[in-house]
């Protein structure tokens, strides 16, 4: 296996390649690139469309020459990145950018590898029926963290913990504590010191966001048990805007 520095002097070099691992708020990990190919024992999926990393800056705002920050666009025809950002969230998610040489005919890597870009993704920036568009943050950027926490939206963003062991987690947060992802909604009727309304004998498994879902499960404001719960997140009122003289 050559080095990078030795095969991209050839008159004829393999396939350069950008491998996008991901690994996300839940611990799970999810690789894509624009070739389906497998490195380092995981399989990298071909859904990359377009990214912006080869673009450079040079005595940008934050203090860093380099890449600050990466806007990547994934294939979302099968409705997977909808489903992942519904279900998990890709808030969080951490980077890691590889690039290589790779045989695309025999779907293997050719060259060692090394990393050009880690950074930090926010909320989707555009979802639509073929596509979502994701960006990430270097991580050693200054301005890292977007503000505000939470988007302006009618609809509670939290994710609502559909089975029994997310409840469990959802009560106190589990290992986590407070930075479990089912925490901020705890929902968590069917277990034990757990807050909520049940859906009869039963929990609800799932929810849409909205106040009405919310009341119901009784963690808009009390639950049956007369509980204190208020763990809706979305915004009641939206101020209209006022144009005034400058």
């Amino acid at each position: 296996m050559g080095t990078i520095n030795q095969v991209k002097q050839l008159a004829e070099a393999d396939t350069p390649l950008l491998l996008f691992r991901c690994v996300m708020p839940s611990g799970d990990v999810q690789c894509w690139s624009t070739h389906s190919i497998s490195f380092n024992g995981d399989s990298y999926t071909a859904r990359v469309l377009r990214h912006d990393l080869f673009e450079l800056q040079l005595a940008s705002g934050d203090s860093m020459d380099g890449i600050s920050r990466l806007t990547l666009t994934l294939a979302n025809a099968d409705s997977t990145m909808s489903e992942l950002n519904r279900a998990i969230g890709f808030k969080g998610t951490q980077l890691t950018v590889y690039f290589v040489f790779a045989d695309l005919p025999s779907s293997s890597i050719t060259t060692e590898s090394t990393v050009l870009f880690r950074g930090i993704a926010g909320d989707p920036d555009l979802i639509t029926e073929d596509s979502l568009q994701l960006s990430f943050i270097n991580k050693l950027t200054l301005q890292r963290v977007p503000v505000p926490e939470v988007r302006v939206q009618s609809s509670c963003p939290w994710n609502f913990p559909a089975t029994l062991q997310q409840r469990t987690e959802a009560r106190d947060g589990g290992t986590n504590r407070r930075f479990s992802r089912f925490y901020r909604c705890g929902y968590s009727a069917d277990v034990t010191g757990g807050v909520g309304n049940l859906n009869g004998t039963s929990a609800y498994v799932t929810c849409d966001g909205s106040r009405t879902q919310c009341q119901q499960r009784g963690m808009f404001s009390l639950d049956s048990s007369g509980n204190t719960t208020s763990r809706f997140g979305g915004f009641e009122f939206i101020p209209s805007a006022i144009l005034v003289r400058t």
